[in-house]
């Protein structure tokens, strides 16, 4: 049983996201003081554009305003949405004021910008929202073209189709490649977290994810440490081919015999580690007692028995770092107590 990461998204990207968003709009700014400064071009309503490029302006400040306060309150992925619409806003603000102030639409490919932020580091359902929007955008850009351009295009229609696959389809890929990425990233993730023989966590799962378990209904939490009898011995007479195969019948006896949201691990050798709810400490040990008696009963474990130490806290897990290397002291000396008083048996540590 071995823990499932969530996917790669939120803070993991947030510096590289927080930068790309400064440049984009910080570019913004750029572009409306551009257009400001430079004299009047043959626009049919250069007022109004002049308007538009203020706004795209006084908009990319307030986008990049809510990026200070977005760093100083983590995480970045609780703007996303207003960050969106004021990309998308400052975009079409933009592209309008200059074609109404100069009658071309030299800017309207900032459009791809939004489109790829949006593909590379938002979630899903904002990712089909911002193609759904840049399309609105597009078609609407290329109207006022047509009405208001110095070099209107006769089709305007298929002047917004032309203009529009690249951009979405842009996005689509960026959006695939990010997926994919992703899933391998995860995939890598849990390699390292896995026992390859058995599949269940290994060291690492348990120290990282120790503290997301929760305690019984009475506030207890057990850690069960279990080790395969004279396992060298298995070894040494059968072969490790068939030493492998009894671990990974231990392994799945605890699969058979854990609670959802038991953490089960492979600590190393024969040395298992199960942490589990505890609603009691004779509880706890009746159900690994019963662990190894379906271990023992199993025909291709050669009559192999397994030996456990059993530790219970009524301390909160809030402090992992703390709490689970007492609970592996505690358990691993139950678990010598068991195997110096002759094995095949489960002990409770003190």
């Amino acid at each position: 049983m071995t823990p499932r990461l969530p996917p790669l998204s939120g803070t993991d990207r947030d510096p590289v996201k927080f930068w790309v968003l400064v440049m984009f709009f910080g570019a913004g700014v750029g572009l409306a003081a551009l257009g400001l400064l430079l004299p009047g071009g043959p626009g049919a309503r250069p007022d109004l554009g002049r308007a538009l490029m203020l706004g795209n302006g006084i908009g990319s400040l307030a986008a990049l305003a809510l990026l200070g306060r977005a760093r100083r309150r983590p995480p970045l992925r609780r703007f996303d949405l207003p960050l969106l619409l004021l990309a998308q806003v400052c975009t079409l603000g933009g592209v309008l004021g200059e074609t109404f102030l100069f009658g071309s639409q030299f800017s309207s490919m900032t459009q791809l910008w939004v489109t790829v932020f949006a593909a590379g580091f938002l979630p899903r359902r904002l990712v089909w929202a911002q193609q759904l929007l840049g399309l609105a955008s597009i078609t609407l850009m290329v109207w006022v073209r047509t009405r208001y351009g110095v070099d209107p295009p006769h089709l305007w229609v298929v002047e917004g189709i032309v203009t529009a696959l690249p951009v979405l389809l842009t996005g689509v890929a960026v959006a695939y490649f990010r997926g994919v990425a992703e899933q391998e990233a995860w995939a890598l993730e849990q390699a390292g977290r896995t026992d390859p023989l058995t599949g269940l966590g290994n060291r690492r799962a348990l120290f990282e994810t120790f503290g997301a378990r929760r305690a019984g209904a009475a506030g207890l939490t057990g850690l069960v440490m279990l080790d395969i009898d004279h396992f060298k011995g298995v070894n040494d007479r059968y072969g490790h081919a068939e030493g492998d195969r009894v671990i990974r019948v231990l392994a799945d006896v605890m699969r058979e015999h854990a609670a959802p949201g038991d953490l089960l691990t492979r600590h190393g050798g024969e040395e298992f580690v199960w942490v589990t709810a505890a609603s009691g400490e004779e509880a706890l040990l009746a159900r690994v007692n019963a662990l190894r008696e379906a271990f023992a009963q199993r025909a291709e474990v050669l009559g192999v028995t397994v030996s456990a130490g059993v530790a219970v806290t009524a301390r909160p897990l809030a402090d992992p770092a703390a709490l689970l290397p007492d609970l592996l002291r505690r358990a691993d000396a139950a678990l010598y107590g068991a195997k110096a008083a002759g094995r095949d048996q489960a002990r409770l540590a003190s």
